[in-house]
């Protein structure tokens, strides 16, 4: 549940950052990308869609995507995400096949860094 929130928040926080942040609209530019974040057994999910500077998001694991973000659970993605040591306890994850790419990675590199724009 905790996982399901913290996808939606993010989600509502870089829809806000679209319309008023001018460094993250920059950052959007004119990429088209679809990125999912979700855990292996497929239960939570959350789709984030980029087209051409405007941004929207769907809930959902199952929906095609340039790259997705997978999680072996949803503890797991919970406590990493929100962790005060981001990038350390990401690598950590990823060392411990807890965490997974699929896709194209440099997307998730742009959307990581547009994260770090809106959530600074």
């Amino acid at each position: 549940m905790k996982f399901t929130l913290l996808l939606f928040v993010l989600a509502q926080k870089l829809k806000s950052a679209a319309k008023k942040n001018t460094a993250y609209r920059r950052h959007l530019g004119i990429i088209q990308i679809r990125v999912l974040i979700k855990t292996a057994d497929g239960k939570i999910g959350r789709l984030f869609i980029f087209d051409k500077g405007a941004f929207s998001s769907v809930s959902g694991a199952d929906h095609p995507c340039d790259v997705a973000l997978i999680w072996a659970d949803a503890g797991t993605a919970f406590r990493v995400m929100t962790s005060k040591t981001g990038d350390a306890d990401t690598f950590k994850a990823a060392a411990e096949g807890k965490v997974r790419v699929e896709g194209m990675v440099p997307y998730l590199q742009w959307f990581t860094d547009g994260v770090k724009l809106v959530m600074g």
